[in-house]
């Protein structure tokens, strides 16, 4: 004999959890930092597309689009903490940009330090 469906509150408890992990697992481990890496090179392409489109070739666009691109993948996520549903997609997210973004960032610091030592 099969047994009864379990009660409607259950099931919608087992669905948050589900949706909670996935947020956190894909957003933390695979959006939050697929989206640290592309949003400055993204910010970085347009940034040079719009400074060499003008004559005068200034900097500014250049800056402001690679600033753009550091800023955005902290910014993005910012609307999904505001639903209940969608909050364990941005917290994940935003985990995810935010620890990718400083090892990235160390790495950089480390490569740097690496190239500045001079071998006599």
């Amino acid at each position: 004999m099969s047994q009864p469906p379990p009660p409607y509150g259950a099931y919608q408890q087992e669905s948050d959890r589900s949706n909670k992990l996935l947020g956190y697992l894909l957003g933390g481990l695979l959006i939050g930092p697929l989206l640290a890496v592309a949003c400055p090179f993204l910010g970085l392409s347009i940034g040079s597309g719009i400074s060499g489109a003008t004559n005068d070739y200034s900097d500014t666009p250049l800056a402001i689009g690679v600033v753009a691109g550091l800023v955005a993948p902290l910014l993005i996520p910012v609307p999904l903490l505001f639903g209940r549903r969608t909050r364990p997609w941005g917290v994940g997210i935003l985990l995810g940009a935010a620890l990718t973004m400083i090892v990235l960032g160390g790495l950089c610091v480390g490569f740097i330090y690496l190239l500045t030592q001079s071998h006599a």
